[in-house]
Order: structure tokens, then C-alpha cells, then sequence
């Protein structure tokens, strides 16, 4: 029972995108593709994505059977991503919602989900998988994080057998650490591809988590500045490109980023700061240090569980930090350290007097999230 390569991988999550507008054209399928899985066009499911009120249906979903030896009786889902869901995603009003295996997890990612969730399963009951078969579950960008979605509905479901494997390149956060931990628990392999540039990968912010929760990631493109392009499937680098390995032993990994790692920011060394995806993670985890440092954990514990929007979640940890500010001078300069890298890491620069009001430290926060978020909705619109 094989993985797909990252080779194949890769030009199946590019080929999904190709089902956008296809309704009886053949669909293209690269020649590494074709000698091991078949698609045709009367394998496409149509979902929706976009705002709350209009959602337009399109083909979303490609479905591909395995055909040669090392993949017989293997089952291919592969799902597209979209520039239509850069708003939604990136809207810190967004809440969660709970997943088909109960799990809270984007609102936004759900939807698209169940728009293609019924065929989805009227396809695998007819495909009768067996223990003997791996369903791959493939997507870039918001179609890694539906094929997230899909895997662990498929896991949790006891009416489909089988092993499901997830193959993500430059998705977003999918859920809370509820839904992380299940899915990295479930799904029985997960291949969670990133760029160090591309800025999609870092939203939804914390308290969101990625994937698997534990274990490795693959690094295909080192750079760690912020860089718009590096999202692409194609372009500058191209996942593509960077993926175009014979096997995951020839792709460098690295630990999954803990953001429950302690993590200490010194005010003096502000200027170190950089806009960078490790640095957006450096900052997660600091919060949190800090919140639990200053007898928060409770809170910490509330907001990894709740339902509530990332900007309501903000609300409430910029209070908690203008309360530890008060508590003693050792956390109080924690807290200026905090602020401190974050305003660098804003663009706002090493200089900016510090306060410890509720109100200066949300507006730190929120300047913070609109700098990433920015260029998340940027890099998802230009994909």
C-alpha cells in the first residue's frame, strides 16, 4: 500500500483546479498522473465557495481511480482551491463552526464542505472501498484544507473502510487544537506540504492549529520572508516545482511548529524581528507563554475550545495581557518585549513608545493580524 509521490501529488492538486469549468471537456491529466490513476470528466462534484448570501456553484471536486499495480483498488479525491474564499478566510469576524465529526473548525471551509459532502459519500458507497484501499485525499490552498476536512470525515465515518492518506500543499488552518489533534490521531498518513514564504499556511492564527499537530512537515522552499508569489502552484517557486521528488524520503522535513512552545521576547532585541512566517509562529507561542506565565492558563485552555471569532478571541487576551502588565515589573517588561517585536514584525519599527492600556495592546494585536492576514487575502486572490 503505496503514498502518492510528492511528483504526483502535486500535479493532481494542480490538475484539481482544472474542474473549475469543465462539464464534458476531457480533463487534461499529466502523463506521470495518468499511468497510475484515471479521471474523466463525469467524476467531478460541484460544491460552492464565496460570501454567505451568494455562492456559486462550480465544479469543485475531482475524483480519480487507481489503475496500475502499485495503486489498484486506490481512490483519488482531489479538490481545488479558490480566490473567492480570500475574504471570508481572512475576516477575524469569521467564527467556527462544528465539523461533521464534531470538531470546531472554520465556518467558512464547513460550508464549501458540506456543499459537496452528499455526493462525496453517494460516490464512496458505490466505490465499496475495502481494508485493501487508500483514498488519497489531495487540494492546495483551500483545497488542502477541505481535503483535511475530508479525510477526517472519512476516518471518523464507520461506514467507510480503508486507509486515507492527505497530501496538503500551502493550506490554511483548518480547526481548533480539538480538531488538529483528532485529525493527526485519525488520518493515517498526512503529507502537510509548505512553502517558508507563503503566508497562507499562518491563517487562521492562533488558536487555530495545523495538522498534523505533532510529528513532521515538508519544507519544500526554505525562504522564510513573506513573499506573495510563493503560494503558487506554478510560479515563483511553484509547488510544482518543489515537489517534484520520485519520493517524500528526497523532500527535507522539519518538527511541525509548536506553538505551545515557550517562548520569552526581549524588548532589547526587538530589532531582530522580521516579517517571516517563523516569526509569525515566534509571536503565537509568546503570547501564550505569557498568558499562562501570568495565571491566564485557564483562559488559554477556554479560547483553544471555544467557538468564538478570532477578533472576540483577541479582545479578551489583550485585556488579560494589560493585567499581567500591572502585576509586577518582571512581567510587565515580558509584556514590552512582546509588544515590542510585535510592532516590528507590523512594520510600525523599533521606536514606538509602549503603553500597557487594553486599548493600545488590541490595537497592537490587531495591526499584527492585519499584516499577515493582508497578504494571505493578497496571495490567495492571485493563485
Amino acid at each position: 500500500m503505496s503514498a502518492i509521490s510528492p511528483q504526483i501529488a502535486s500535479r493532481i492538486a494542480e490538475t484539481a483546479y482544472s474542474v473549475e469549468q469543465t462539464i464534458s471537456s476531457p480533463i487534461d491529466i499529466p502523463r506521470a498522473v495518468s499511468k497510475h490513476f484515471s479521471f474523466n470528466s463525469n467524476d467531478v462534484i460541484q460544491g460552492t465557495s464565496g460570501g454567505l448570501f451568494w455562492r456559486k456553484q462550480t465544479g469543485f471536486v475531482l475524483l480519480g481511480k487507481g489503475k496500475s499495480q502499485q495503486y489498484k483498488n486506490d481512490h483519488v479525491i482531489a479538490i481545488r482551491g479558490t480566490a473567492n474564499a480570500a475574504d471570508g478566510l481572512t475576516n477575524i469576524s469569521s467564527h467556527t463552526t462544528g465539523s461533521d465529526s464534531g470538531s470546531s473548525v472554520h465556518i467558512g471551509f464547513q460550508r464549501s464542505f458540506s456543499s459537496f459532502k452528499p455526493e462525496l459519500a453517494s460516490y464512496l458507497r458505490q466505490a465499496k472501498t475495502s481494508g485493501n484501499s487508500i483514498i488519497h485525499c489531495i487540494g492546495h490552498s483551500l483545497g488542502g484544507a477541505l481535503a483535511g476536512l475530508t479525510a477526517d470525515w472519512i476516518k471518523a465515518s464507520p461506514e467507510f473502510k480503508g486507509k486515507v492518506y492527505l497530501y496538503t500543499f500551502g493550506a490554511p488552518r483548518v480547526g481548533l487544537n480539538g480538531f488538529a489533534t483528532k485529525t493527526t490521531g485519525r488520518v493515517d498518513k498526512i503529507f502537510r506540504c509548505i512553502h517558508g514564504a507563503d503566508p497562507v499556511p499562518k491563517i487562521p492564527v492562533w488558536p487555530f492549529y495545523h495538522a498534523p499537530i505533532t510529528g513532521a512537515e515538508y519544507l519544500l522552499e526554505r525562504t522564510q520572508d513573506i513573499r506573495l508569489s510563493a503560494h503558487s502552484m506554478i510560479t515563483g517557486p511553484g509547488y510544482i516545482n518543489t515537489a517534484n521528488q520520485q519520493s517524500w524520503d528526497n523532500v527535507y522535513s522539519q518538527t511541525v511548529a509548536n506553538l505551545r512552545k515557550r517562548v520569552v521576547l526581549n524588548y532589547q532585541h526587538r530589532i531582530h524581528t522580521t516579517y517571516s512566517a517563523g516569526w509569525a509562529d515566534k509571536i503565537a507561542a509568546a503570547i501564550v507563554t505569557l498568558l499562562v506565565d501570568g495565571g491566564f492558563a485557564a483562559t488559554v485552555g477556554a479560547l483553544q475550545a471555544s467557538g468564538a471569532a478570532i477578533g472576540t478571541v483577541y479582545d479578551v487576551m489583550a485585556k488579560s495581557v494589560a493585567t499581567i502588565a500591572k502585576m509586577n515589573a518582571e512581567l510587565q517588561d515580558r509584556v514590552k518585549g512582546l509588544l515590542g517585536c510585535m510592532l516590528v514584525y507590523a512594520g510600525k519599527g523599533a521606536n514606538y513608545a509602549i503603553k500597557y492600556t487594553e486599548q493600545f495592546i488590541r490595537w497592537v494585536f490587531n495591526i499584527t493580524i492585519a499584516r499577515i492576514y493582508a497578504a494571505a487575502r493578497q496571495a490567495l486572490k492571485q493563485q
